[in-house]
């Protein structure tokens, strides 16, 4: 190949092999990168970024998109509270953004108001820079900041692949975590962040319509994604319903492997929290359901063997 190619030429190979002597090889000869087929193109696309990317640019923060597998399932709600304690606990610089234009519950949730928000960011993205953007962020507290919807029915602004990408790049130099709530719409630049955000959190309810539609979402996504890009199930008001809900077993053989984690149902907790503009773990710190939730949290971060480290000591058990 050195031959044929011009000096500084990068080459990528894909073969059957999967041997780790080969790759050292490979890799000792000036290969750039071996991968071993299939191959899906989400993971094609990441190694040639990774390739060109510069060792000596500062970090870039990883995306989080959190997606209902139908409306109604509480996707926003978990998104927030796992901002909260991305924020509070694990003590990451985080972004939320809400991209429910016209709909979105973030205002409610942590009981603000907004004057400039995401559709002002939205609305001449070529001409945003990081310091035009922080203008539209809500600081929540000082490790989070909210970049919320004004809840406007008047007027149309358009969400565009290119102008969200914009967006993300600017809160991605400025935050070690971005956390997307995408509503529940298929439209082209919904699609396209699911498929490009480094985790994908899908929130589904135990009934039929909500299991066929995460099943259909992950064969999607997997198939675009490959293995090595998280897609994370969270099953969300277990137990509402017992006599009609499908059983953790039934899920599990639809999906073909359990949810990630599990947040039983709990009307009084979540209703308060929500009537009082508060997270979960405001309310209620030693619940079980937010030790779930941090559980997850902790996941999502890498985190989960220092948790376990943790409880081990304080005397933290699991029910």
């Amino acid at each position: 190949m050195a031959e044929v190619c011009d000096a500084g030429t990068n080459l990528l190979l894909l073969g059957d092999t999967n041997d780790v002597q080969l790759y050292r090889e490979l890799i000792r000869r000036g290969v750039a990168e071996y991968l071993v087929k299939p191959t899906a193109p989400r993971e094609i696309f990441d190694t040639v970024t990774n390739i060109f990317v510069d060792p000596d640019a500062p970090p870039m923060g990883q995306v989080i998109a959190f997606y209902g597998s139908r409306g109604g399932v509480g996707s926003s709600t978990i998104a927030q509270n796992v901002s909260w304690q991305l924020a509070t606990e694990a003590e990451e610089d985080v972004v939320l953004i809400d991209l429910d234009l016209p709909f979105g519950t973030t205002a409610l949730g942590f009981n603000i108001e907004v004057q400039q928000g995401i559709q002002d960011a939205l609305r001449d993205p070529d001409r945003l820079d990081s310091v035009l953007l922080e203008r539209f962020y809500h600081e929540q507290t000082e490790k989070l900041n909210l970049l919320a919807s004004t809840n406007s029915l008047s007027g149309e602004i358009r969400v565009t692949t290119d102008g969200l990408e914009r967006i993300l790049e600017l809160t991605r130099s400025s935050a070690t975590i971005v956390v997307v709530d995408v509503p529940h719409i298929w439209t082209p630049w919904a699609r396209q962040l699911l498929l490009d955000a480094d985790q994908t959190v899908i929130t589904m309810t135990p009934d039929l319509a909500s299991l066929r539609d995460t099943r259909s979402i992950q064969d999607i996504l997997k198939t675009q994604r490959g293995d090595h890009a998280p897609i994370h199930t969270v099953l969300n008001k277990f137990g509402a319903s017992k006599k009609y809900e499908f059983s953790i077993g039934d899920v599990e053989e639809a999906l073909g492997a359990g949810p990630t984690t599990i947040l039983n149902y709990d009307a009084a907790l979540f209703g308060e929290a929500s009537n009082n503009g508060q997270m979960l773990s405001e309310l209620h710190d030693k619940h079980r359901l937010v030790e779930t939730m941090r559980e997850f949290v902790m996941l999502l971060t890498g985190r989960s063997s220092l948790l376990k480290k943790k409880r081990k000591k304080m005397g933290f058990f699991k029910f």
